[in-house]
């Protein structure tokens, strides 16, 4: 186990022990070129602190956070942190839509939430007029303030006071909001760092917003071990993904995490002429998470990065929640990503997995992502509560230090049994390894067969015309819904293949598809696909 540089007991002391043991980590923004060592973090939040104080901000206070990718980011969350104020990032959509739109998509997780305080960066003040015309009450405060000198006496902050809540990304119900104090988030903290080997020598680049749990916690824990950081605005980052790359390899990065469809995106804008002229020989973590990982994608990264020098053991398949700080499961770090091969049809029938070679034609390929990580306890049960043995599917709970101490004004849904807490995932156990299946909420069940969403998808996503092999699958009553894009040329030509396919390959007749105009699918802000409000969108235009 390498030893961590993270110690204390708040992220406030963890800054200052970082910026007393290494004062020069840094993190760099390369949209503009700014930086922020860790010193002068630890000096710029205490300035922050004072002027949230001096804002009328306070100990206890449920902060909302709106700051682009910038040192901004850093000092406000610091700077909040200091005073005993918990934060959480809200989520400003990626593109250019008008400041009206973002703001009522932010009042409405405000309300949600009883957020009465929000810190603003000054680049999006007319969101923020916006939201002062939707909730008039609001406090505003300009996150670029700071205030030299010790204007007021910071307050004490403890290990049990909130830190974080953090709101799901509402793939399956409304995104929850998952608390995380202090204590939570370092041991959450300290499970990447021990769990990933990271070392000070790391180097992360990163797009994934803050305000997703992905963004938020993998930046943190790789700064507060001495890591130096490298984050890109998430615009950017989409709007040319190859500079990212580039960069990736001119800094010798050694780190980066994205949800598996970010690495299909990546791969396309990659032009071989520039893969020749790349040296990616450093990269040592290719985190691939918060959405089913594909065997087919970590292959198609393999092959098509190593002349630039990745290593077949790169891509780092990990699962992880909100609920956990970050990280459930990881494999051994430098391991080559394990896949297995399952019956899909005896999946359907039974809850036993039956491993099958992989030209079977019910053959269904499933990537391990590993084993508990330090300070997570993984078990799994049946639908009476008992334990599963190997190669049987079942409910993943978890426990341990890192996981949430419930969702913040909602503790009729805590989903706890005892000191275990339930995913809401289904998942086997094989030789150790943890394979996750699904969600719960999103088995389809017909004539007495059970299905996984990406089971169907997997059918039809490749069918000429399909737009970008953009499609869902869901129940719809007592059949199957499927929504596939396409453009009109291929309406009915890729309804027709659908209907054929999932008969002669699946044996479903009971389904209904939909063909639909590309992008009218939606993602959460995690890259997971919303099916049920898919379900639900083409219900209310079919009335």
């Amino acid at each position: 186990m390498p030893q961590a540089m993270l110690d204390g007991a708040t992220l406030g002391t963890c800054l200052t022990n970082l910026a007393s043991r290494s004062p020069d980590c840094v993190a760099r923004f390369p949209d503009t070129g700014a930086a922020l060592t860790a010193a002068e973090l630890d000096r710029a939040s205490v300035g922050a602190a004072h002027a949230f104080l001096d804002a009328g901000i306070r100990p206890g206070d449920l902060v909302g956070v709106v700051v682009p990718a910038g040192p901004q980011v850093f000092t406000t969350l610091y700077g909040l942190w200091r005073i005993g104020a918990a934060v959480s990032v809200l989520p400003v959509a990626v593109g250019f839509g008008a400041a009206a739109s973002a703001a009522q998509r932010l009042a409405a997780l405000i309300t949600d939430a009883d957020i009465r305080k929000v810190v603003l960066d000054p680049s999006y003040a007319a969101i923020g007029q916006e939201l002062l015309d939707i909730l008039p009450s609001l406090s505003v405060v300009d996150a670029g303030v700071s205030m030299p000198g010790a204007a007021w006496r910071l307050p004490a902050v403890f290990e049990d006071d909130l830190a974080v809540v953090q709101f799901t990304s509402g793939s399956t119900d409304t995104p929850k909001g998952v608390m995380l104090p202090h204590r939570n988030m370092i041991a959450g903290l300290l499970a990447c760092v021990v769990s990933g080997d990271l070392s000070t020598e790391d180097k992360l680049v990163q797009w994934v917003p803050t305000y997703h749990d992905m963004g938020l916690i993998s930046l943190m824990s790789f700064f507060l071990n001495g890591c130096d950081v490298h984050l890109f605005s998430p615009t950017a980052f989409l709007r040319r993904p190859a500079q990212l790359l580039q960069y990736f390899a001119e800094v010798r990065g050694t780190a980066f995490a994205s949800p598996n469809f970010i690495y299909e995106f990546l791969l396309d804008a990659v032009k071989p002429d520039l893969l020749r002229t790349l040296d990616l020989s450093n990269w040592r973590l290719a985190y691939n998470g918060a959405e089913p990982i594909s065997a087919a994608t970590i292959q198609r990264f393999t092959e098509t990065l190593a002349p630039c020098g990745v290593r077949d053991n790169v891509m780092f398949p990990v699962y992880g929640m909100a609920e956990a700080t970050l990280s459930v499961a990881y494999p051994e770090p430098g391991s080559v990503p394990r896949t297995v091969t399952i019956d899909r049809s005896q999946l359907g029938r039974s809850s036993l997995v039956r491993v099958v070679p992989e030209l079977h034609p019910s053959a269904k390929t499933v990537v391990a992502v590993g084993k508990a990580v330090h300070g997570i306890d993984i078990r799994l049960v049946d639908s009476l509560g008992l334990p599963c043995g190997p190669g049987e599917v079942g409910q993943i709970q978890i426990s341990g230090p890192p996981v949430t101490t419930g969702y913040y004004r909602a503790p009729e849904i805590n989903a706890f049994d005892g000191p275990w807490l339930s995913t809401g995932d289904l998942g086997f156990q094989l030789e150790g390894d943890l394979f996750v299946l699904g969600r719960t909420e999103e088995v389809i069940v017909t004539a007495d067969r059970h299905f996984f969403p990406d089971d169907i998808e997997s059918v039809v996503r490749d069918i000429p015309g399909v737009y970008q092999r953009r499609c869902v699958a869901f129940p719809d009553r007592a059949q199957v819904g499927v929504i596939i894009e396409a453009g009109d040329a291929h309406t009915e030509h890729v309804r027709a293949e659908a209907e054929r396919l999932l008969l002669s390959e699946l044996n479903l007749d009971q389904v209904s598809v939909r063909v639909v105009r590309p992008r009218w699918i939606t993602r959460t802000t995690s890259g997971k696909w919303q099916r049920a409000l898919a379900s639900r969108r083409l219900a209310a235009a079919a009335v």
